[in-house]
């Protein structure tokens, strides 16, 4: 298999008939890039096929249950509870004794204290009893691409988790607060986050390696309200904050590659906002977000399948993700992409190779998507069943289905 030094190397040979010089050595590394994300995403491709698991999380009502409210206040005290060790997000919907209202938590203070988002309506108390409903959002796998499919098994046998829109969701009149066994998701939101910062805070990073100490994260956010960024460099194993207090992050983005892992963290290094992989990218990395419904009453595990979104390539000793067979694809994508920049003729001769080498690929390193059913027509299939057992013969009419009645 080509190293990422190889694919610049080929590539420029079959581009420019001269490996000599580096003055475009940059732009052949953005190309080959490019070319392999956009190879990605022509097909469902079994070396990118993923399976992993998402483990909900369940009621939260750990401590005496004595909790202190005050009218006209935000603030909540809850006597025993350990919010930051048992790792308790914001925006979890709490149910406090004294009101009907459902809030959400939306700063975590101290291992007992936390923040409504709104002012307490009840009344003055100190012995409330409350309940911090199971959690509804979580991140799909790193790097999980749009072609994903949820199921668990909490109901004895495989259940596969449908998909509803949040327009869908809302207009139904379905309650976001309701418990019991998932049925549904929703997907929103896409970031490099594995964890919001708990309360406005400085990011800290630091790495597992001495030697990472020029390399520089920029972190893109919220401060004060109004969107901001700032850039941190790495002093080895050693922490270095920032000064800006961010109450939310989009994005973290490395300048160069790392020898080490880096870890960044938020309040007082009581929140992991990230971890930053060795080397391998300059690029963000992204998780994408879901919503379950209803929230989950026990805890157990949620299976993804997913197709994976690959790295970016970085350093001459990089491979890609997607295998050996793929590497001709993609120097010839790259070298079409070059081609047309001189001449329209030549970067259809390259991309028209490209294509061809795309539909051997298609035929022997493509999977067929096993969760969708399809119609097929009655000389394409292999038996005379039905496509689908839920479709009877009359339904999809005389070209589908079985080719002959018995």
């Amino acid at each position: 298999m080509f190293l990422f030094s190889d694919l610049q190397n080929e590539v420029k040979r079959r581009a420019t008939r001269n490996q000599s010089g580096t003055e475009y050595d940059t732009a052949v590394k953005n190309i080959i890039n490019t070319s392999l994300f956009r190879l990605s995403r022509e097909g469902l491709w079994r070396s990118l096929r993923r399976i992993e698991t998402i483990p909900t999380v369940t009621t939260y009502n750990e401590g005496s249950g004595a909790v202190s409210v005050t009218t006209t206040s935000a603030d909540v005290t809850i006597t025993g509870a350990t919010l930051l060790t048992d790792d308790i997000h914001i925006n979890r919907f709490i149910k406090i004794s004294g009101s009907g209202k459902y809030y959400k938590v939306n700063t975590i203070t101290a291992e007992t204290t936390l923040t409504l988002d709104n002012i307490w309506a009840g009344d003055t108390a100190t012995d409330c009893t409350y309940e911090i409903l199971p959690q509804m959002e979580y991140n799909l796998p790193l790097q999980a691409g749009h072609k994903t499919f949820l199921w668990h098994n909490e109901y004895g046998y495989p259940y596969q988790l449908g998909y509803v829109t949040d327009q869908e969701f809302y207009s139904s009149g379905i309650n976001e607060t309701d418990k019991g066994v998932p049925t549904h998701y929703r997907m929103w939101g896409v970031n490099s986050v594995q964890k919001q910062p708990l309360e406005a805070s400085v990011m800290t990073i630091s790495s597992t390696t001495l030697t990472d100490t020029a390399q520089t994260v920029t972190f893109y956010g919220t401060v004060s309200g109004y969107p901001d960024m700032e850039q941190v460099t790495l002093t080895g194993t050693a922490s270095a904050s920032g000064v800006k207090l961010f109450t939310e992050i989009e994005r973290i983005v490395k300048d160069s590659s790392t020898s080490g892992r880096v870890t960044v963290t938020a309040n007082s290094g009581n929140t992991t906002v990230a971890v930053l992989p060795v080397g391998n990218t300059t690029a963000s990395i992204m998780y994408r977000k879901i919503q379950l419904w209803p929230l989950p009453s026990t805890s157990f595990n949620i299976n993804c399948q997913y197709y994976k979104i690959p790295y970016r390539l970085v350093n001459d000793y990089d491979v890609h993700e997607l295998g050996q067979d793929f590497d001709e694809a993609l120097i010839l994508l790259s070298v079409a992409k070059i081609k047309y920049e001189d001449s329209q003729e030549q970067g259809d001769q390259w991309y028209g190779m490209y294509k061809d080498e795309l539909n051997s690929l298609r035929r022997t390193n493509m999977d067929k998507i096993d969760w969708l059913p399809q119609l097929q027509k009655a000389n394409q299939s292999n038996n005379n069943s039905l496509v689908h057992p839920n479709l009877a013969y009359r339904q999809v009419g005389s070209n589908y289905g079985i080719r002959t009645r018995y």
